[in-house]
């Protein structure tokens, strides 16, 4: 019986992946800014071989971004909140 090895070095491999985890960013990046099949047409230019749905599926993994908090609430934000309605002159 024959197995292999291979070492998981962290911030570069995981398990059961077949893309290092720079490929996968890139991916992701490029699934962001494209989606599907126009992602899947760059991301052959650089020689990388996917499915429009692998591009999605990492697309769908990253992250919520987190919500900027406001730094200052206007009268007509506060006024929205409360139900009431003021027009601004």
């Amino acid at each position: 019986m024959r197995r292999t090895f291979v070492e998981q070095v962290a911030g570069l491999t995981r398990r059961y992946i077949q893309q290092t985890e720079r490929m996968r960013s890139a991916l992701a990046e490029v699934g962001l800014a494209l989606a599907g099949r126009a992602g899947v047409r760059l991301a052959d230019v650089f020689g990388a071989k996917v499915s429009r749905n692998t591009v999605l599926r990492l697309v769908e993994a990253l992250p919520d971004p987190r919500p900027q908090v406001p730094r200052v609430v206007g009268a007509d934000e506060y006024a929205m909140c409360q139900g009431h309605v003021y027009r601004t002159v």
